[in-house]
């Protein structure tokens, strides 16, 4: 029994320092890939986003949060 209760203990620690985490701010960068549906605004320049969508048939975007 004492087994089972550690074993869910280690769930729980680890569930909740998974929901503890917090996007860093690479979401919030002026400019952002669409692609399949996916934005993810990670660019600081818009060549680096052109860049990444090249080839892809992807678009790039500004950020309007990171204004």
């Amino acid at each position: 029994m004492s087994k089972l209760a550690l074993l869910a203990a280690a769930i729980i620690m680890t569930l909740s320092a998974m929901g503890a985490a917090t996007p860093g701010n690479a979401q919030n960068l002026p400019w952002c890939s669409k692609f399949k549906g996916m934005t993810n605004c990670m660019y600081a320049t818009r060549q680096q986003c052109r860049a990444s969508v090249s080839g892809r048939h992807g678009t790039c975007v500004q950020n309007h949060r990171s204004m």
